[in-house]
């Protein structure tokens, strides 16, 4: 009788990280450069500390983050709206995360100059790292916009 192949033994000795690779945020759409990018990117823009309370179906949850504003990344990726009069206001962003849920938000309420929302795409709440991006609104005062796992932003 054949003796039974030890891959259990093998698979333990990898370590947790190892085994899943970051999924990298994309910025993609109407942009004339779309982006790809990691924690390690996100940590390259200029940083912005949130702290916000909304309400949950799970009680308040108190928000206190550090991230990127969303402005800066659609900055970087060059939005390709067109030149018309107040062409943003025609246009919005699909935050989708990695468990497929997905919330929309006007380019007019996240430009500063109208609706100045100021979403933000954080990396670290609470003093810690996130295992991935998280869409922060911090004017909302409901959370179902707090997207966990943010995978892409889609300018439409």
């Amino acid at each position: 009788m054949a003796k039974p192949f030890a891959f259990t033994a093998l698979f333990f000795l990898i370590p947790c990280g190892a085994m899943a690779a970051e999924t990298p945020l994309s910025v993609s759409g109407l942009v004339a450069h779309p982006l790809r990018l990691t924690r390690d990117d996100l940590k390259s823009f200029p940083t912005v500390h949130i702290s916000t309370a909304q309400a949950s179906g799970k009680g308040p949850v108190v928000l206190d983050c550090t991230g990127v504003a969303l402005t800066e990344l659609l900055d970087r990726a060059s939005l390709n709206i067109g030149k018309d009069k107040n062409a943003n206001l025609a246009h919005t962003l699909a935050v989708t995360a990695d468990d497929g849920y997905s919330v929309a938000l006007s380019l007019g309420e996240v430009d500063p100059g109208y609706g100045n929302a100021a979403p933000v795409i954080a990396f670290d709440c609470g003093g810690k790292p996130l295992d991935a991006p998280r869409l922060v609104m911090p004017n909302d005062k409901l959370a179902g916009r707090a997207v966990k796992g943010v995978v892409s932003i889609v300018v439409k």
